[in-house]
């Protein structure tokens, strides 16, 4: 079965679950930056609760997995670009571009957290 870009916005021709893995990836640094700020403005830490818990030690845990994930799926769409000609090849480089944007925001968010480890 041949996947055919649907007509229409471009963000709801990436799919359901290509759009989840992206809001997984987003939602994976925008709450450790959440936590963060609530600490900032509020001046003091935060007891351990399960919004600490999920800021400290869940996301730090899921970004590596998400990024290995949002790799392998832009290795295939790369795939489908070698094999597709006309608009699904321009579709799947779309979908190339956005991941490539994806994993350059998550390493950039990521990358100084792990090397203060």
């Amino acid at each position: 079965m041949a996947v055919t870009p649907r007509s229409g916005s471009s963000l709801a021709s990436l799919g359901f679950l290509r759009l989840s893995l992206y809001g997984l990836a987003i939602i994976d640094m925008a709450i450790p930056a959440c936590y963060w700020l609530l600490e900032t403005l509020t001046g003091s830490a935060i007891d351990q609760s399960l919004v600490s818990i999920i800021a400290t030690l869940v996301t730090p845990v899921m970004a590596p997995i998400l990024l290995v994930v949002i790799l392998f799926d832009y290795v295939m769409s790369r795939i489908r670009v070698a094999d597709e000609k006309g608009d699904l090849r321009a579709y799947y480089l779309m979908i190339c571009r956005i991941e490539l944007l994806l994993i350059g925001i998550m390493l950039a968010y990521w990358i100084p957290y792990f090397i203060m480890l």
